[in-house]
């Protein structure tokens, strides 16, 4: 039943293209500025998986991961987590080629590396398609010539 839940919270922050606000850290201000990482257009979903695929980990393997492989997973992809993050950040066709390696070097600066991965993870999360899949049903189930019954009561 939560699974439900979250797959209907998914599917309308994709509706209106809500992001997730991540905190930059600055030595110039003592409250972190904040950029919106939103849901990745079909090219930046297309450069986010080349990019994924080149770490050869998945998410749950890195879940898994205990504090060691954590920091080898981090120094030998740092720099795809980052682009891949950037990827969800800069979604133009044209700005998303040209300020991908910028933003994300920004993010590797200024980002705690928690926060990374967990944009990393949740960015992953948000590609996924599969769970649209048991809305896309449902919704095709629904017999659109009956009315609905809060349209009954009044």
């Amino acid at each position: 039943m939560m699974e439900n839940r979250i797959i209907e919270l998914m599917a309308a922050n994709a509706l209106v293209d809500g992001g997730i606000s991540l905190p930059l850290k600055t030595v110039l201000r003592e409250k972190p500025f904040r950029i919106t990482m939103k849901i990745p257009t079909t090219r930046s979903m297309i450069r986010i998986s080349e990019l994924y695929l080149k770490t050869g980990v998945t998410v749950d393997e890195y879940q898994k991961f205990n504090e060691e492989q954590h920091a080898r997973f981090i120094y030998l992809h740092g720099k795809t987590l980052s682009r891949i993050v950037a990827a969800g950040i800069v979604r133009g066709p044209v700005m998303g080629r040209l300020l991908n390696r910028p933003v994300a070097w920004l993010l590797r600066e200024l980002m705690h590396p928690v926060a990374l991965a967990e944009a990393w993870r949740n960015i992953l999360n948000n590609i996924s398609t599969t769970s649209f899949g048991t809305i896309i049903t449902s919704a095709a189930m629904i017999n659109k010539m009956q009315p609905l019954v809060s349209r009954n009561e009044g």
